[in-house]
């Protein structure tokens, strides 16, 4: 009986711990930037913390955005948004659009 409940508990455990770590958007990867091609041939790069708490952005300068949600990081006046196809907009206005990793 015992081992049931220590089985059980492990496996609640690991999927709580699964359920709160940030996804990783889509061709980032920890401590390197990684180019993005937008529509319009824009282009811009893109770090991801190694805890996943941050996204260094470099486009037009360079920024720090803090992760606010799932998929969702600002700062600065700049929110990206990574779920699906990416997105940068700067003070509420779509910088760039329908972007994915080179």
């Amino acid at each position: 009986m015992k081992s049931a409940l220590s089985i059980a508990l492990a496996g609640a455990a690991l999927l709580a711990g699964c359920a709160s770590s940030p996804s990783v958007p889509a061709g980032m990867q920890a401590g390197k930037f990684v180019s993005y091609e937008c529509e319009g041939g824009k282009r811009f790069q893109a770090r991801l913390a190694a805890d996943g708490s941050t996204v260094r952005i470099r486009y037009e300068g360079g920024y720090e955005l803090d992760r606010k949600a799932d998929g969702v990081y600002e700062g600065e006046g700049w929110r990206l948004e990574t779920q699906g196809k990416m997105e940068l907009h700067h003070k509420g206005k779509v910088a760039v659009r329908g972007c994915s990793a080179m």
